[in-house]
């Protein structure tokens, strides 16, 4: 999208065939990302299966207490922090926007990917929650946080894989999150600066 940009402004109109292409292999990547990312489930299953066979339950226990307060912490910052920037800075009910968003977000949580949710965060905050094309274009695709799992036990190594994937998913889903609300906050300020201008 940025690249697209560059042509746009330094070619000009000699440039929209170029730009059609870029587009249509940015479609189709995200298309092939957004299939082979649907499967993640079947392996993370797969991936548990010998682990809770191995090591018995008592493991997968210790890992889902683990994995139920990282859930709690992911949201209830996605809630606070995201939901009160909303609020207070964006100037948007945050029923409101966690409402329009909720595609995106569960697309996210389904595909572990920020990047194969591109199309329906932009659609969402354009289309639901009126933010103009020119911020969501740049916003979404620039807006980045990253998540980490460390201090993983020795012993449970071979889980880290299937666990790291269920935390991922939770980590995706709360960026995604993050990028929207990040839309909606500077969508706001924007309109208040024009206004002053």
């Amino acid at each position: 999208m940025i690249y697209e940009q560059i042509i746009r402004i330094a070619i000009g109109e000699k440039g929209e065939p170029l730009l059609k292409v870029i587009d249509s292999c940015n479609e189709v990547c995200l298309k092939v990302i957004s299939t082979v990312m649907y499967f993640t489930p079947i392996g993370v299953f797969c991936t548990i299966v010998p682990v809770v066979e191995a090591n018995g339950t008592s493991t997968i226990v210790s890992l889902a207490t683990q994995l139920i307060i990282l859930y709690v912490a992911f949201y209830g910052f996605a809630f606070i922090v995201y939901g009160g920037a909303v609020k207070f800075l964006g100037k948007t009910s945050p029923f409101k926007f966690f409402r329009a968003i909720m595609p995106a977000a569960l697309n996210a949580f389904g595909t572990c990917s920020s990047s194969a949710t591109i199309p329906i965060s932009k659609s969402c905050v354009e289309n639901e929650l009126g933010v103009p094309n020119q911020i969501s274009s740049i916003a979404i695709a620039s807006f980045a946080a990253l998540a980490t799992m460390a201090g993983l036990p020795a012993g449970v190594m071979g889980v880290y894989i299937s666990i790291n994937t269920l935390c991922d998913m939770g980590a995706t889903c709360v960026n995604v999150i993050g990028d929207m609300a990040g839309c909606v906050v500077l969508c706001r300020r924007r309109l208040i600066w024009s206004k002053k201008k």
